[in-house]
């Protein structure tokens, strides 16, 4: 790994971890699409890298403020996140390699449609979503979970629907990412996809995502979300496309 490859990679890590202490999700979204994007590294890799580092954002935000959390949301989402978590990794473990092209085809049009869902303000819902609705979402965001280390859009977009809070939302949010990235990590060094150079690039990558977690909390409040969410979609757009097209014209 030369030194311009991982300041670019530690450059990525930077915005993704301000996007998602900003808005609450992201983080996982914006690495493996743009390291994707770029051929910095494997996604089998760098999903094991951001397993690490998102749940460590995650924690970092949450270690103080974790009364706001809806539990009975969190619950049925995981009811639902878990096991399809573990298929989407297993998938990932067994054919990540064969199926290179086709995996960043299909991370391109997730990350395009991430993007959009970025970029909705869905107005809440009346009353409550039901157990089931939740354990569905869960589902659903537990395979990308598993298959890219980044569970976040449908889940996201369910729970901004919520007669909840934003803080409240936030947080449980928050809460799910750190159950997904802390499973989805445990399976990584069950199956050994933590190998000496993932280590390497995880040692580089968590001491700023500490400070950036960290130093943002007090600043949260004077940071426009709005508009970390419009570069965030433009950003989405364009590596998203590109990860579709790459294949087909440039394989």
């Amino acid at each position: 790994m030369d030194l311009p490859t991982l300041g670019v990679f530690l450059l990525i890590v930077a915005f993704a971890a301000v996007t998602q202490t900003i808005t609450g999700f992201a983080m996982g979204l914006i690495i493996v699409a743009a390291t994707a994007a770029l051929d910095l590294f494997s996604i089998l890799e760098v999903t094991a890298i951001i397993s690490v580092i998102s749940m460590t954002n995650t924690w970092l935000v949450l270690r103080q403020s974790r009364r706001g959390i809806n539990t009975r949301l969190l619950l049925f989402i995981s009811i639902g996140l878990l096991p399809s978590l573990a298929a989407g990794f297993v998938f990932l473990d067994q054919f990540g390699q064969r199926l290179d092209h086709v995996l960043k085809t299909g991370l391109g049009l997730m990350v395009m449609t991430a993007g959009l869902f970025m970029m909705l303000k869905p107005a809440q819902w009346s009353s409550p979503s039901s157990n089931p609705a939740a354990i569905g979402v869960g589902f659903l965001g537990g395979f990308f979970g598993g298959l890219y280390s980044a569970a976040g859009a449908p889940i996201a977009y369910f729970l901004y629907r919520q007669p909840e809070t934003v803080a409240t939302i936030r947080l449980t949010l928050l809460a799910v990412f750190f159950l997904s990235t802390f499973s989805r990590a445990m399976m990584g060094a069950f199956y050994g996809h933590f190998t000496e150079a993932v280590l390497i690039k995880t040692a580089f990558a968590l001491p700023l995502v500490i400070l950036i977690s960290i130093g943002l909390q007090r600043q949260l409040a004077r940071i426009p979300d709005q508009w970390v969410r419009r570069l965030v979609f433009l950003i989405l757009q364009g590596v998203g496309a590109w990860l579709v097209i790459q294949p087909l014209f440039f394989a």
